[in-house]
């Protein structure tokens, strides 16, 4: 169980701290322009979002096969930095065409 939390605790701590990293993406458009950032926003904050959703499906799928959760919500944390980084890419590309 204390696996389980702190795996928990970790996954929400590193969502959190892409969603506090997400507004950073208007720094990256060289002429100002912010008609890109609504695409970048959607792809990270829809990752993020969908990352949560993975972790808990999984969690609850362990839950009902009465297996141990582990650290299974970790699982959470690689998607979450892709989904930022995936954000981060569209904003760069976006922002200097």
């Amino acid at each position: 169980m204390t696996r389980a939390v702190l795996a928990t605790v970790l996954a929400l701590g590193c969502g959190w701290a892409a969603a506090l990293l997400v507004p950073l993406y208007e720094f990256l458009g060289e002429d100002g322009g912010s008609s890109y950032l609504p695409v970048a926003y959607g792809i990270a904050w829809t990752g993020i979002v969908a990352a949560g959703v993975v972790a808990a499906m999984l969690v609850v799928s362990k839950v009902r096969m009465r297996r141990a959760i582990g650290w299974t919500p970790l699982v959470a944390v690689p998607l979450i930095i892709e989904s930022w980084l995936l954000g981060c890419l569209v904003a760069l590309v976006l922002g200097s065409v």
